[in-house]
C-alpha cells in the first residue's frame, strides 16, 4: 500500500518567530508553510507555501500534505484588550476547528505550540514549567486561543508540547518598540519601572532553534521553557544596550509608564519573570547559538538598521 510522505507544517510562517523557524526547513520539499497578509516570495519558491488565515484553512490541504509535526506560531493579534480578546476568540474556534480534524487520524501529528513566559505571571523566584499559569498583560487574551490545545493535551489525545518563549530578541517586537527606537529618537536607553525586574533573553535564532528542538529531544505532552541567557535585571539590560549604542540609560517610573503606555504593556515590561527550566538534560542537549549578550545586541542592532534604514546615532 503506498502511504504518503509526512510533512512538517508551521502555522504562521510569515510572522516574527514563525518566519525565523521557517528559515530552519527552507528547500525541504516535505515543508508546508502556512502565511497571512504578508507575501514572502522565498516562502512561496522553497517550501509548500499556503496563503491563509488560520480559521480559513481548507483541511483538506492537511490530507494533501499529512503532517508529521505542526509548528503553532499562528497567534491573531488585537491592538487593544477588546480586540485581542475577540482575536484570540476566533483563533480559539480556529484552534479546535483543526484538533477536530486531527484527533480522527490514525497517526495524529505532534504539535508544538509557541506560547509565552507572561502565562506565568510575576514571579520571586526562578519559573519552571510546574510553575500554576497565571496570565498577566497580553497573555490574559492569548490564553483563550491556547485553551483547546491545553484541553486536548489534558485528555491525552494528542501530543502537545507547549513552548514558552522567554523576551525574544530580534530586530522587531519589543525590542525594537520599547528599547531601540526611543533609543534613536531621543538619544537614551529607556528601562521601565525601578529596573530590577530579572528579565530572560532568547534569541530569536534560539528560539527557531529551540522549537525544533522541542519536536526533536522533547517528550510526548511535555511543555518547554525556552531561553538563552540566564536572568538581567533590565535596568542591566538597557545599561548594555545604551553601551553599545554609546547613550546613557534612563528610567521611566512606573505611573509615567502607566500614563504613557496603559496597563497591559506596563504589566509586561515590569514583571518580574525570570526562567528556568526542570528539563535540564533537554536543555544541555541544545548547543545556543547567541551566548553573549552585547555581541547579540549588536548583531541585532545592525539587522534593525539594515531592515528599517536608520542610522546609529554618534
Amino acid at each position: 500500500m503506498y502511504l504518503k510522505e509526512k510533512h512538517t507544517w508551521i502555522l504562521g510562517a510569515t510572522g516574527y518567530i514563525g518566519r525565523a523557524l521557517a528559515e530552519q526547513f527552507l528547500g525541504d520539499r516535505n515543508f508546508v508553510c502556512l502565511g497571512h497578509r504578508k507575501i514572502d516570495l522565498e516562502l512561496m519558491e522553497r517550501s509548500n507555501f499556503l496563503m491563509s488565515s488560520l480559521e480559513g484553512l481548507d483541511l483538506n490541504w492537511l490530507e494533501r500534505f499529512p503532517p508529521k509535526v505542526i509548528f503553532h506560531c499562528a497567534r491573531l493579534a488585537g491592538s487593544s484588550p477588546a480586540k485581542r480578546k475577540a482575536a484570540a476568540e476566533k483563533g480559539a474556534r480556529a484552534n479546535q476547528r483543526i484538533i477536530d480534524y486531527l484527533v480522527k487520524l490514525p497517526y495524529p501529528p505532534t504539535i508544538v505550540y509557541c506560547s509565552g513566559t507572561l502565562m506565568y505571571g510575576p514571579q520571586d523566584e526562578e519559573t519552571d514549567e510546574a510553575t500554576p499559569l497565571n496570565p498577566i498583560a497580553y497573555a490574559r487574551q492569548y490564553e483563550i486561543a491556547e485553551r483547546p490545545w491545553l484541553k486536548v493535551k489534558s485528555e491525552g489525545k494528542l501530543d502537545v508540547r507547549m513552548a514558552r518563549p522567554a523576551w525574544i530578541l530580534g530586530p522587531d517586537s519589543w525590542f525594537l518598540h520599547f528599547f531601540l527606537k526611543p533609543a534613536w529618537e531621543q538619544g537614551w536607553v529607556p528601562y521601565y519601572g525601578d529596573g530590577q525586574q530579572q528579565m530572560s533573553i532568547l534569541a530569536l535564532a534560539d528560539c527557531a532553534g529551540q522549537l525544533k528542538h522541542v519536536n526533536e529531544a522533547g517528550k510526548p505532552g511535555t511543555n518547554y521553557n525556552l531561553y538563552s541567557l540566564p536572568p538581567i535585571s533590565q535596568k542591566e539590560f538597557a545599561e548594555t544596550l545604551a553601551d553599545c549604542l554609546k547613550m546613557k540609560a534612563r528610567g521611566i517610573s512606573l505611573e509615567d509608564c502607566k500614563a504613557q503606555m496603559g496597563l497591559a504593556e506596563t504589566e509586561a515590561l515590569c514583571s518580574n519573570i525570570p526562567v528556568t527550566t526542570y528539563h535540564r538534560d533537554w536543555k544541555l542537549s541544545y548547543q545556543t547559538l547567541e551566548g553573549d549578550l552585547t555581541s547579540l545586541l549588536e548583531k541585532t542592532i545592525h539587522q534593525a538598521e539594515v531592515t528599517y534604514g536608520l542610522l546609529r546615532k554618534s
